[in-house]
């Protein structure tokens, strides 16, 4: 649990410091000729935080590569083949659809929506939603602290759960702790069963791009998956589908991952 502790401890600082690099860089003419610091920068540009976002990725990779914190084996390519990808990749689908639905009942307040919603229309911004945020997270939830406890005894369910959990709260924003904690399961699911870290990078990926691209379909981040279905009875049945699909695809994922996992074979 040490170690669970010091990756969440150095994911948050590591925030901290890629933001305060950021602040000093984008305000360095306010600080040389006015000696102030604008300390709403971040939330103002956003170049400037998708750059704090990038940058944070980088001191988080650095600084677990230097402390041994991550597994060559699972960073190595090659380990599953191609078409279990695209599995993964559709697979997610389903999952996507079936638990943006599900949050769609629940209304929590969104600290970010204003934030992401100027993101997603910077290429800073996009890179760090879609590739270095989930390269980075992934590698502090799934391969540091997920395949940790693993190795140390703790039962998969529990590691996969707890994991989850962590991942769910360090998020910090109401609207987004509940569906990150069922990603989290889904994304420590597929880690654990196929041992490389790439399958739960390449589903949190996905994950990130299509709500992206929803935004940008839309233009709205407020549009709901009844309104994009055409009512209730259509969403009724897109989620049948949806679920009928999820479970193919959990089947057939279950079966081509055997004894590839952690702990396996």
């Amino acid at each position: 649990m040490k170690r669970t502790v010091c990756l969440v401890i150095i994911f948050l600082l590591a925030q901290v410091l890629s933001s305060l690099v950021v602040l000093f860089f984008f305000n360095l003419s306010d600080l040389l000729h006015e000696g102030r610091l604008d300390v709403n920068a971040l939330a103002t540009s956003p170049s400037a935080l998708g750059i704090s976002l990038l940058l944070n990725g980088a001191v988080v990779w650095a600084v677990m590569t230097l402390l041994r914190w991550t597994d060559r084996k699972s960073c190595r390519f090659g380990q599953i083949k191609w078409p279990v990808y695209v599995g993964v990749v559709l697979w997610m689908l389903p999952v996507i659809f079936i638990v943006n639905l599900l949050l769609e009942t629940l209304t929590l307040e969104d600290l970010n929506k204003d934030v992401f919603a100027t993101l997603v229309y910077n290429p800073w911004g996009v890179l760090a939603i879609v590739l270095v945020g989930p390269v980075t997270e992934e590698l502090v939830f799934r391969m540091g602290i997920q395949r940790h406890l693993i190795r140390h005894r703790m039962r998969p369910w529990m590691a996969i759960l707890l994991s989850a959990l962590i991942f769910g709260a360090v998020h910090g924003n109401p609207a987004q702790i509940p569906g990150a904690v069922v990603f989290g399961w889904v994304l420590g699911w597929l880690y654990w069963r196929s041992g490389t870290i790439w399958i739960p990078v390449a589903a949190h990926v996905f994950n990130n791009f299509v709500g992206v691209a929803m935004i940008w379909c839309t233009g709205d981040m407020d549009t709901t998956l009844v309104e994009l279905c055409g009512g209730a009875v259509a969403t009724s049945v897109w989620a049948l589908a949806a679920a009928v699909c999820g479970y193919v695809g959990y089947r057939y994922l279950d079966k081509v991952l055997e004894g590839k996992g952690i702990g396996r074979g």
